[in-house]
């Protein structure tokens, strides 16, 4: 069964249950992926996958599950079961479905070549591997995936059509003498921007230049952050501006529209489809057109992101960024500045180079207070010039203070997706002034 029979049959069997609203979202993917270590492949695989999401309003209860049991008996008793758990739901907010039904074609970029790759993932990373070795790591490990998804919707007021995405992304660390490593990513919607030599360069001399690491004093630095760091903050601060996140009291952002919340140089857009963006698509998850949204303009809060239910109690509309239980960005990007990644360096006095990073965590969400652990590559910069290596650190801050302290931006920007950041985000090199560094143990 092809997606649009698949969600025929999911909307026509709601509506003989005589649902008030009813929308069926399936997908397909297929996935290649080769996974290297110790400078060798180690797996090479493909999946392919399919779901269907469909979601049900009654009286004002609504339900929401997934299934990826698509046969048409299975279908039938899925939707069925789904209608029949609503009766023990409360009565809640509830808006219908547009009336006027939408009509859409395919808008974003599509890589044909990327949807049969997996005969070209071994060759990709070994120009990685290679790449990492030439600039000093001794050996390699990471992943390499690649693949497409097509989203297809049917709504029971006759909104339809599918959307198609390709995307190829590389994660690469390599490692030295004793714990010195590096880390290097690629990403791209399509084979012409990926580039895993380069990806293998950042992550080789990353763990060359990491061999006599020290920890740090304790202490407020200067921090230039890397579009791989500021992304995984970044996109917090879009889940921030997410307009369920404000009225569930989690996000720093409330009460702040139309206010200063960074600095005058900084900028966040969402787009639903753009130019590169890995993710978005046409339509959201209710069938309204997604489009571009600017959450920060010039240091100002501009707005915050909805779905039909949300833009209801705001008095607003929606922005296209539905998510049904709540609204989500879909490709994020950070105005460009006017420097380069030399002239921020050289700015700096006291100062840390930050180029990756795990397990950011918040203290408290409603202050934006968190902390993350930065790792391979990172370095002190004294007087403009970087004097060494340093380990076994912890950065935090919040994040309004963070970003009120943006004093430079990069006219260079870079795609990062990986596992800690899940919106694709077009970012620059990010510095901030006055961040709290710790020793990570002790």
């Amino acid at each position: 069964m092809d997606l649009e029979e698949l969600n025929r049959l999911a909307v026509r069997t709601a509506e003989a249950l005589k649902v008030d609203d009813a929308v069926a979202l399936s997908a397909r993917g297929a996935d290649s992926m080769i996974r290297f270590a110790d400078n060798s492949a180690t797996v090479v695989n493909r999946v392919e996958e399919a779901e269907l999401t469909v979601y049900l309003a009654k009286d004002r209860r609504r339900a929401i599950a997934a299934t990826s049991n698509l046969s048409s008996a299975a279908v039938k008793k899925f939707v069925k079961d789904l209608f029949a758990s609503m009766k023990g739901l409360p009565q809640g907010e509830y808006v219908p479905l547009p009336e006027r039904a939408v009509k859409y074609g395919q808008r974003g970029g599509f890589d044909r070549s990327l949807g049969d790759s997996e005969e070209r993932l071994p060759e990709l990373a070994r120009a990685a591997i290679d790449s990492s070795l030439d600039a000093g790591g001794k050996r390699s490990a990471g992943v390499i995936s690649a693949g497409r998804v097509t989203v297809a919707i049917l709504t029971s007021s006759g909104t339809s059509g599918s959307d198609s995405r390709t995307a190829i992304t590389l994660n690469i660390r390599s490692f030295g003498e004793g714990e010195a490593s590096g880390h290097g990513l690629s990403c791209s919607a399509d084979l012409r921007g990926f580039d895993p030599a380069e990806a293998g360069r950042r992550a080789g001399e990353g763990a060359k230049r990491m061999r006599q690491a020290a920890e740090p004093e304790a202490g407020k630095y200067e921090v230039l952050l890397s579009p791989t760091v500021a992304s995984n903050l970044i996109e917090t601060v879009a889940g921030a501006a997410s307009a369920f996140s404000v009225d569930a009291g989690t996000s720093y952002l409330a009460e702040k529209l139309g206010k200063e919340v960074a600095a005058p140089s900084f900028s966040l857009t969402d787009h639903g489809v753009t130019k590169g963006g890995l993710g978005g698509r046409a339509f959201d998850d209710e069938g309204s057109p997604t489009r571009t949204n600017k959450i920060i303009e010039a240091g100002v809060l501009r707005g915050y992101l909805h779905n039909l239910t949300t833009a209801k109690k705001w008095g607003s509309e929606t922005t296209g960024n539905a998510g049904l239980i709540a609204p989500h960005p879909w490709n994020l990007e950070v105005g460009e500045g006017d420097s380069s990644y030399d002239e921020m360096v050289k700015e700096m006095k006291k100062g840390i180079v930050l180029t990756s990073n795990w397990y950011t965590r918040f203290k408290n969400y409603r202050t934006g207070e968190f902390s993350t652990v930065p790792r391979d590559g990172a370095y002190l910069v004294e007087n403009g010039e970087i004097t060494k290596s340093l380990k076994g650190m912890r950065a935090g801050d919040d994040q309004q203070r963070l970003l009120t302290a943006v004093r430079l931006l990069s006219k260079e920007r870079e795609w990062i997706q990986w596992w800690e950041v899940d919106t694709p985000t077009l970012c620059p090199w990010v510095l901030v002034d006055g961040v709290s560094i710790t020793r990570a143990y002790g």
